[in-house]
């Protein structure tokens, strides 16, 4: 089932569908596939090895339907299965916990021009930033040797994810770590020749800001080309 809905979620290449923004991934249940085997949202162990043997059955007193063993409410006919030997208690009150991608990512990503539409985080080997434009967020990610691409088009969480795997396809937790001693040191001389004359300013910017500023800057030019036209439509309207 989660192979079937995976297919789905698979997010959409903007090089091979250009203009298209996909938000939302639909799942039609004609059956009783989610009642058996749960939503996406639970945790799954997929890198386990198999087990032998048909899995553990039993079945449900009042529509006879094999499930699982370890459900505790039919999900065919709703009936509820006693406890067998343990003390179980209601669920009364919990907690929902927003995931931070930007605190979990092992990269330092900087707001370029403190409006935060514009996020780039630097590597030794690779970048990757993302840029708000006409309601959607765009994914762009560049290597050594190697022209500046669009990642992914959507929400802001959807291309932060691409943008981040991307980095971490080039790089390493050692190579850009957010706790590396360099990220905190003023910015060098050399930097500094070729920031403009506001980031100079800033006396409390850090060489990897400076990094940041300036992996920007000499990619500008293709960070826009993919950007505005990623979305020709939109664009040929404001014209």
């Amino acid at each position: 089932m989660i192979q079937m809905v995976g297919r789905g979620l698979r997010t959409v290449d903007p090089t091979e569908h250009p203009g298209i923004v996909k938000r939302d991934c639909i799942v039609l249940d004609f059956g009783t596939s989610s009642q058996i085997h749960g939503c996406l949202e639970q945790d799954v162990d997929l890198d386990s090895q198999p087990g032998e043997g048909e899995p553990p059955t039993k079945t449900c007193p009042s529509c006879e339907a094999e499930v699982p063993i370890a459900v505790m409410e039919c999900p065919i006919c709703g009936h509820a299965f006693e406890p067998c030997g343990r003390e179980t208690a209601p669920l009364t009150d919990f907690i929902m916990t927003e995931i931070d991608l930007l605190q979990r990512s092992a990269f330092q990503w900087c707001d370029l021009f403190g409006d935060d539409a514009a996020l780039l985080a630097n590597g030794f080997n690779g970048w990757a930033g993302i840029f708000f434009l006409n309601g959607a967020w765009h994914a762009v990610g560049g290597a050594k040797e190697e022209r500046p691409r669009l990642l992914s088009i959507g929400e802001r969480l959807v291309a932060l994810a691409a943008a981040d795997d991307w980095l971490n396809a080039y790089e390493t937790d050692e190579s850009a770590h957010k706790s590396r001693r360099w990220l905190r040191e003023p910015p060098t001389e050399r930097q500094l020749v070729h920031l403009p004359p506001a980031a100079r300013a800033d006396l409390g910017m850090t060489r990897y800001q400076a990094s940041a500023l300036l992996t920007f800057k000499f990619n500008r030019q293709a960070i826009q080309h993919l950007v505005r036209s990623a979305q020709p439509a939109v664009l040929g309207q404001a014209a």
